[in-house]
C-alpha cells in the first residue's frame, strides 16, 4: 500500500479516471488524537477563482453509479511557499505538519483548498454513504488512512453531498 504521507488519495470517474475529490487526513484539533478527513472538490481553476463545474457536481450527486474509484498517486516534484501553505493551513485550523494525502507542494491543490467553501458535514461511517460504488471507494480511504469507520468530515466546493451521496446519518435513523 503507498505511503500516506507522500500519496495524493482521490476518488474518480472508473472509465475516465478524471479525478473528482481528492482526501486528505488532518488531526482533529478538537479532540486529542482524533483526526478529520477532508474532501476537496477537483474543481477546474480559470484564472484565480474556481468555477462551479455542473459536470462535476452532477457526477457527485448520481445515485446508484457504479463509476466510482478510489486512485493513489505519488505527490508531484515540487517546492511549495512555506509562508503561503502555513497561511492556507491556518485559515482552515490546520496545523503542521502538513496533513496526510495533501501534496502542499501542488499550487493548484492549495489554491483550491484557499478559494473553495467549506462544510462540516459531521461524522460519517462507511454505512452513511448513500450509494454502494461511493461506500466501496470511502472504504478503500479509510483503510488507506487508518482511521476509525466513524470520522468527522469537512468537505472543501460546492457540491452538497449530504443532500446526494450521503444518508441521513446512521445514528440518528
Amino acid at each position: 500500500m503507498p505511503d500516506p504521507m507522500t500519496t495524493k488519495v482521490y476518488l474518480s470517474d472508473r472509465l475516465s479516471g478524471s479525478p473528482a475529490l481528492t482526501l486528505f487526513l488532518v488531526p482533529d484539533p478538537r479532540v486529542h488524537g482524533g483526526s478529520m478527513l477532508h474532501l476537496l472538490e477537483q474543481t477546474p481553476l480559470t484564472g484565480r477563482i474556481p468555477r462551479r463545474n455542473a459536470v462535476l457536481v452532477d457526477w457527485l450527486q448520481v445515485h446508484c453509479s457504479p463509476a466510482v474509484r478510489t486512485r493513489f498517486r505519488a505527490f508531484g516534484p515540487g517546492v511549495h511557499d512555506p509562508g503561503r501553505a502555513r497561511a492556507v493551513l491556518h485559515d482552515h485550523f490546520i496545523a503542521d505538519p502538513a496533513p496526510m494525502g495533501l501534496d502542499i507542494d501542488d499550487p493548484a491543490e492549495m489554491l483550491r483548498l484557499a478559494l473553495l467553501p467549506e462544510h462540516d458535514l459531521g461524522v460519517r461511517r462507511i454505512d452513511d454513504f448513500h450509494d454502494r460504488a461511493v461506500r466501496t471507494a470511502m472504504l478503500a480511504v479509510y483503510r488507506h488512512f487508518g482511521v476509525d469507520r466513524r470520522i468527522p468530515l469537512v468537505y472543501h466546493g460546492f457540491a452538497e453531498p449530504e443532500d446526494g451521496w450521503f444518508e441521513e446519518p446512521a445514528a440518528q435513523a
